[in-house]
């Protein structure tokens, strides 16, 4: 290879992504490597194999509205690998009964309370309809909040621990209290703006309902949004990982964990790999602060704070489905009788999981660990598996015994996306930008989604290509 000599430290999907996009740009000659530190690519992305079939034990699905990832998967030549979810409703647990998860919230937050009434106690349903007359929300376009105490403040406190919390903690692993607005649910935060810029009251509810009111409109209009929110892959993210390596074309190095970076003369130096002509840096924020010390301090600094939560997962595999309900999954709040925060029944969420075999059995998913309390992923596995039965029983009365289990944990798994979030991430943004040769990637810049990832990885790809060439 007579190209330019391109290093990628982490071999998760946005690293992959970085030099599957460095490939399409740069040709044949191009020297593109990846250096991973563990024993495998895919990073935060694990598809385990049962003896009926894979199953993710990650991320086991990926928002398709307003997403470029199936169009990606796609022109990579996997589309016929996509599935898309039954339609089979999640519930919340309350007062011990399953209810249908609301439709018309925005992740939680309601803009009436009989949206919401079958979750909530009549005096918090008066506190939702009664805040668009009382005093409005001081705001100004760019502000952001933490989700938690906005809500406490303009509804109840009851909204966030029944509707908020359990939603965005099957997501981040963390309560709505160390979440921000901005971050995890931008298009409240944008209607927010809206209102402000156009000189009217600020209300949450009048927010959420201009949210929802333009989802309407999008699904009525035809413009294609109307489909599957989500999909997923036949096969699992392992099928897309491989994928994406086998484009890439990369020299790709696992066991190799690349110790700093700096610069030699006019290039850039990796120990222990050596020189190379640009780097693209796709690791976890705490990581990426070590390795950035050198030759970006001040996007090094901004990193070492990003916080992370950790998580883990259960996989479990019945020869039986009966007594499962027929949902795909059931939220849990931080104040349920649980020790999981959520279940995922997947051979009842995902079709093609559900028909596997003689098609009697059941797939379930629990989940365990929370930014705040982290001791359940230290647990032993058998105590998680323990918990997960326990929990299932009590929540379901589903008392079958599993064939075969998996405990995955994540550690640092997922950033905590707190107040100013994208603020600081545009900081990390303007002073990687000015250091050429040098880009970055990963959950921490714009969102814990897959499709997310792999759209940092590719913005990093062009902006080393466009240095290059």
């Amino acid at each position: 290879m007579t190209g330019p000599r391109i290093a990628i430290v982490g071999g998760g999907v946005s690293g992959l992504a970085a030099a599957w996009e460095l490939r399409r740009r740069l040709g044949p000659e191009a020297h593109i490597q990846i250096l991973e530190a563990y024993d495998r690519i895919g990073g935060k992305l694990k598809t385990v194999d049962f003896s009926d079939g894979p199953v993710d034990m990650g991320a086991e699905a990926f928002l398709t509205r307003r997403t470029g990832l199936a169009g990606v998967i796609t022109e990579l030549g996997l589309g016929d690998e996509l599935r898309v979810p039954s339609g089979a409703r999640s519930a919340f647990l309350v007062d011990g009964e399953l209810v249908d998860i609301p439709a018309a919230t925005m992740m939680g937050v309601p803009a009436r309370g009989a949206d919401v009434a079958e979750v909530l106690t009549p005096e918090a349903c008066a506190a939702i309809d009664a805040e668009r007359d009382g005093a409005p929300l001081p705001w100004t376009p760019g502000d952001d909040a933490n989700v938690g105490e906005l809500v406490r403040q303009r509804f109840t406190g009851e909204v966030v621990d029944r509707l908020v919390s359990p939603m965005l903690g099957g997501v981040y692993s963390s309560s709505a209290d160390d979440l921000g607005v901005r971050a995890t649910i931008p298009q409240l935060a944008d209607a927010l703006d809206n209102l402000a810029d156009r000189g009217e009251d600020v209300h949450l509810s009048t927010a959420v309902q201009q949210v929802l009111d333009e989802r309407a409109a999008a699904s009525a209009s035809g413009d294609g949004t109307p489909g599957p929110a989500f999909n997923t892959l036949a096969t699992g993210y392992r099928t897309l990982v491989n994928r994406l390596a086998e484009a890439s074309a990369a020299d790709i190095r696992v066991n190799t964990q690349v110790e700093s970076i700096g610069h030699l003369t006019d290039r850039i130096y990796l120990e222990p790999v050596g020189r190379v002509d640009a780097v693209i840096v796709a690791v976890p924020a705490p990581t990426a602060s070590v390795l950035l010390q050198d030759i970006v301090p001040s996007a090094a600094e901004i990193l070492d704070e990003v916080k992370l939560a950790s998580s883990a997962v259960v996989g479990m595999r019945f020869e039986t489905t009966e007594g499962l309900p027929e949902r795909s999954g059931i939220l849990i709040g931080q104040d349920g009788p649980t020790r999981a925060k959520a279940f995922t029944f997947s051979s009842r969420k995902w079709p093609h999981i559900g028909e596997r075999g003689t098609g009697a059995g059941a797939f379930v998913r629990a989940s365990f660990g929370t930014f705040h309390d982290p001791s359940l992923v230290e647990a032993e596995d058998r105590t998680l598996i323990g918990y997960a039965l326990e929990d299932l029983a009590a929540v379901t009365g589903f008392t079958a015994r599993p064939v075969e289990t998996f405990v995955q944990r994540w550690w640092g798994g997922l950033p905590v996306y707190g107040v100013g979030h994208p603020a600081t991430m545009d900081a990390v943004r303007r002073a990687v930008d000015a250091a050429p040769g040098v880009a970055v990637a990963g959950a921490y810049l714009d969102g814990v989604g897959v499709p997310a990832c792999v759209e940092a990885g590719r913005a990093a790809a062009e902006k080393i290509v466009a240095e290059l060439v």
